[in-house]
């Protein structure tokens, strides 16, 4: 087996991952939202419904439309492509956020990753200090 066809065989993988990835998110979101839709019911007449709560579901609707537009675009073949751009997104990109619309949806995620990380070292005086790494 040639090198394309692995790398193209990994890709084949590593797309099925994730679009089990996106079902599962999607069965998981919608049985929270079932769940809470039950406890509302429930708890209608509680004045003093966890503010908390209800801003949480609004999180988890949101997210539930991002991964049902995710695997829409699994359907129409357009999964991976920047909506602004419309360039190919790196797959190990989507393997971290499934959801990804554009290419400046990790943007966060390379800023945290060209950050220093501070570690410890051993200074003259057998102490332990937090320092930056160069």
């Amino acid at each position: 087996m040639s090198t394309k066809q692995v790398h193209k065989e990994l890709s084949a993988m590593s797309i099925d991952a994730i679009w089990y990835e996106l079902q599962i998110m999607q069965q998981e979101l919608k049985s929270r939202l079932f769940d809470h839709g039950l406890f509302e019911v429930v708890n209608e007449q509680n004045l003093f419904y966890p503010f908390k709560e209800k801003t949480i579901m609004i999180h988890v609707k949101e997210e539930l439309i991002d991964v049902e537009r995710a695997l829409q675009k699994f359907e129409n073949g357009t999964f991976g492509i920047c909506e602004e751009t419309g360039t190919p997104i790196a797959l190990d990109k989507l393997a971290i956020i499934p959801t990804a619309r554009t290419i400046h949806d990790f943007a966060f995620q390379e800023l945290y990753e060209k950050k220093s990380l501070p570690h410890l070292y051993l200074n003259h005086q057998s102490h332990y200090e937090v320092g930056e790494y160069h």
